[in-house]
């Protein structure tokens, strides 16, 4: 298990302040800070939050943040690149106990992608969403040709934001054939695929959602030369047992990927996800015995 607990490590970027949590940011902020005293550190990544807040988050976060300390924060941006560039900057230049060395931006269009490297060249990590509803073949052959990483987003707080087992399968797949790192967002709270509410409301309506193991393990799959078929019945697993860890690896029916794979899949493939819960994921991987 301490192999697996490697291939965790850093996996969750803490997304608290957004859907379906939507916590203030003085609370998002003590969740982190909580989480990042306790016993599951060590699989906690960077603090998600939009670049029109970095402010506000730095003054939170300050009196919480020790002297030795330094936090890392990924900016959700909204903004033209170059906007992004000169804010990340700033805010950069004041706080010596938070770093904003990520990026996050949506790009749908060749101009796009453009215009966000040459803002962040390659001294910020870049993730660049490209949306799984349509063909990604194109933009990730793009986004391959530069330093920056995709970004996929598995769900939302309604069904028709998740996509379908084939097309994130299709963006595995051109991930791994053009070299292109990704982190995933959206609807990961859980380890495994299966009917779960999309909200935390009471009433919430439900839908089928993907589990963080079937992405990660989907893309340790395909990695190490699974089918397009066996890429497909990992990405929609529900049934935890089918996963089976050994001494050796990972296995999925007859296939396996043994735990160098792993650890090098999460060095060069699929980076991390962002959850706006740490400890429901957490909570399932314990659970399962995967921690």
């Amino acid at each position: 298990m301490n192999q697996l607990r490697e291939f965790f490590s850093g996996i969750i970027d803490y997304a608290g302040l957004f859907p379906p949590a939507g916590l203030d940011m003085s609370s998002a902020v003590r969740q982190y800070a909580m989480h990042r005293a306790g016993p599951d550190c060590d699989l906690l990544g960077r603090f998600v939050v939009p670049v029109s807040r970095l402010d506000e988050f730095a003054t939170a976060a300050s009196p919480l943040i020790g002297a030795s300390a330094q936090w890392k924060v990924s900016a959700i941006a909204s903004e033209h690149p170059d906007l992004t560039r000169r804010a990340i900057d700033r805010f950069n230049s004041i706080y010596g106990t938070v770093l904003c060395d990520s990026v996050e931006m949506p790009v749908a269009s060749y101009d796009d992608i453009t215009q966000a490297t040459a803002a962040f060249q390659d001294d910020l990590a870049l993730f660049l969403e490209v949306s799984p509803h349509s063909d990604p073949i194109s933009l990730l052959r793009e986004i391959a040709l530069t330093p920056a990483s995709a970004k996929l987003r598995t769900g939302g707080v309604v069904e028709s934001a998740i996509p379908s087992p084939e097309q994130v399968v299709r963006f595995l797949e051109v991930c791994v054939e053009e070299g292109v790192p990704f982190k995933a967002t959206a609807g990961l709270h859980h380890a495994i695929r299966g009917r779960y509410p999309l909200t935390y409301d009471p009433s919430s309506a439900s839908a089928m959602m993907f589990g963080y193991l079937n992405i990660f393990f989907g893309a340790a799959f395909c990695a190490a030369g699974s089918s397009s078929s066996s890429i497909l019945g990992i990405v929609e697993e529900t049934n935890p047992a089918a996963f089976r860890v050994d001494d050796r690896g990972v296995w999925w029916d007859d296939h396996v990927v043994v735990h160098e794979q792993l650890a090098s899949v999460r060095q060069t493939v699929a980076v991390s996800f962002g959850a706006c819960s740490f400890s429901e994921p957490v909570g399932e991987a314990r659970s399962l015995n995967l921690i």
